[in-house]
This record gives C-alpha cells, sequence and structure tokens, in this order.
C-alpha cells in the first residue's frame, strides 16, 4: 500500500559531524543492524531491514545499509548531485526548489505534469472538492477554496488544479517556514484532525535511539540551520501525489548525517522522516564510504493494517527503498 511513496530525492541530504570513531560499533549501537559485512554491502548488496517497533498506530520503520565505491566526500558529491528524475521506473516525475518567500507561481511547472492514470486520478480526487470530496489531506478550509470548473484546460493538469494546489502548497510551505510543524493546519478530511507536528512526535517517540543520534538535526532550527525546502509530484498507491519537504546542512569530518522532512503530502502519508549517517571505510584496502539510512512514515492506512498485513506494508517499503539506492549506486558506479 505504501509502495510508491519513499522518493526521497538523495539530493535533499543534510550533513553533521559526529565524534565516534568505530562506524561499525556505532551503527550498532542506534540502529537496528547489529552486524553488518562490509565485504558484502561492497559488492553492491543494499541491506534493509524493520525499524524499531512502533506502538503508534500509524507509524512504521524501515532501514538500510550499503556502500558508496568512493570516499566520503566524493560520496557526499555524489548523493548532492543524484535525481531520481532520470529514472522512469522511480516514477518521480517533478521536483522544484524552494524558498521561504516562495508563492503560487513556484508550482507552474505542474503544467508540465505528465498525461497519465496517477496524474488523471489526482486531477479527479481534487475536482470533487468542489462537490465536498474527502479524498485528498486538506483543512476544511483549503477544500472549501477549491472553486470548482473554470479556467483553461489543456494539458493533463487543467489551470484551475494547478492554480488550487499552488495556492495550497505556498501557503503551507510560508507557515512551515515561519513556525515549524506546529504551524501546519491539520488534515480534516478523517473522521478526527490529525496535526503533522503530532505525527512527527510520535514517530520520534517511538524510534528513541535514533532520535537521540540525530538530536542535533532534529532540533536543528534551535541551532540556527537553515533548511533546504523543496517540491514533488510523485506515484502513490497509482495516484500521484503532491509533497513538500525540507532538508537541513551541517557539515563535519569524520562522518556525515542528514534529515529530510516531508511534512506535506496530499494522499498516502500524513508525514516521512529520512534520515542518513554515512562513515568512511576501508574495505580491501580501498576507502569507501558505508551507509545507513532510516525511514519513519506515519499513513492512516497502516492504522487498520496487523499482523501479516502489517509486515506486508514494510516489506513493501523496504523493497521501493531499496530500488531508489539501487539505482543511484547504478549511476555512482558510473560517476569519473
Amino acid at each position: 500500500m505504501i509502495s510508491r511513496i519513499l522518493s526521497i530525492p538523495l539530493t535533499a541530504l543534510a550533513l553533521l559531524a559526529s565524534a565516534q570513531a568505530d562506524p561499525l560499533a556505532e551503527l550498532a549501537a542506534f540502529s537496528s543492524f547489529k552486524t553488518v559485512n562490509l565485504e558484502k554491502l561492497a559488492s553492491g548488496t543494499v541491506q534493509a531491514t524493520r525499524g524499531p517497533a512502533m506502538s503508534f498506530p500509524r507509524g512504521l520503520a524501515v532501514e538500510s545499509c550499503y556502500v558508496i565505491r568512493q570516499p566520503l566526500p566524493k560520496a557526499i558529491a555524489l548523493h548532492l548531485q543524484w535525481s531520481p528524475l532520470k529514472h522512469p521506473d522511480l516514477k518521480v516525475w517533478l521536483h522544484g526548489d524552494l524558498s521561504a518567500k516562495s508563492g503560487p507561481g513556484d508550482f507552474q511547472k505542474l503544467r508540465s505534469a505528465p498525461s497519465n492514470g496517477a496524474v488523471k486520478a489526482l486531477v479527479a480526487a481534487t475536482q470533487k472538492l468542489a462537490a465536498g470530496g474527502a479524498d485528498l489531506q486538506l483543512s476544511k478550509a483549503e477544500a472549501g477554496a477549491f472553486a470548482g470548473t473554470g479556467g483553461a484546460e489543456g494539458g493533463a493538469m487543467p489551470e484551475k488544479v494547478v492554480n488550487f494546489w499552488g495556492s495550497v502548497l505556498s501557503q503551507r510551505l510560508q507557515a512551515y517556514a515561519s513556525g515549524g510543524l506546529g504551524k501546519l493546519a491539520p488534515y480534516e478530511n478523517t473522521s478526527a484532525a490529525i496535526r503533522p507536528a503530532d505525527e512527527v512526535a510520535r514517530l520520534l517517540q517511538d524510534a528513541g535511539k535514533v532520535r537521540g543520534q540525530f538530536s542535533a538535526l532534529i532540533d536543528g532550527s534551535k541551532g540556527g540551520l537553515t533548511p533546504t525546502l523543496y517540491w514533488e509530484l510523485v506515484n502513490v498507491e497509482d495516484s500521484a501525489a503532491l509533497n513538500l519537504g525540507a532538508s537541513s546542512a551541517k557539515p563535519g569530518t569524520n562522518t556525515w548525517q542528514g534529515l529530510d522532512v516531508q511534512y506535506y503530502a496530499t494522499s498516502g502519508y500524513c508525514a516521512l522522516l529520512t534520515f542518513v549517517q554515512m562513515w568512511p571505510v576501508n574495505v580491501g584496502g580501498e576507502d569507501v564510504t558505508l551507509v545507513w539510512r532510516g525511514d519513519l512514515i506515519s499513513s492512516t492506512t497502516l492504522a487498520s493494517l496487523h499482523g501479516v498485513e502489517r509486515m506486508g506494508s514494510s516489506t513493501a517499503m523496504m523493497r521501493e527503498t531499496q530500488k531508489f539506492i539501487e539505482r543511484f549506486l547504478s549511476d555512482a558506479a558510473k560517476a569519473p
């Protein structure tokens, strides 16, 4: 059910120094990977596992571990340069960088959305708002702002739909930029309002070791970190979804950390956190980079899943994450 939502651009990684000297010991201390085979990872294997069990019904966590066959500085550069847009099978159709002052006009790329079934599904769900449709994650005020038909109909996404989402996304972006998660309007398309800030807090509460490992990035606003802001159009369960994300950066020397927060999505998930840490290691006399990635997701669909169904969702999430990482590693292997 969540096999298409992990379109986290590796270009959005944030960076942080750590004083730990033993990468494998540090990895074992905070992650679900207690032992890893560096030689196997260096051969191209992407290892994945379920993350910490969550008492939060909407929460799920998965972790991945892999090796980039490049020294740490080069590995960081490759991450920063890489984009999933050139891999059609990853179904990340649009990506745009934003500033805290971005307005509706900064989302005009939506006019070039592909004409496919997923985009048509998003357009149809948006147009239903005029009749009180509740399939999209919006506040009541946002949903009520859609005026229905009107405007040019050319392209996969009609002008009325483009303008509506440009307004919604820019307002949520500016709310986040002005005061963080707590300033975001709730999702009111469910029986009980869901607030992104609460979803993130619950995810972090159930992933205590990860929260401790990345505390400086989680509290980045207190340390004066300025996030990099972006938006995307991606595929979620055969429907196109729009998301807003923020990543923070702080350089170091012996290791690098990253945190990406997708704080808004039109459907599929309420909030998504991606943590990354990289260490320089030596395998067979070669300086390479060990990478750990952890994804924490909140989704209303997960709340009704138990046992085998929940395990199936985590397996699907792991596979999709692995696919993104494998495409990145394939591109990195071709880098000069």
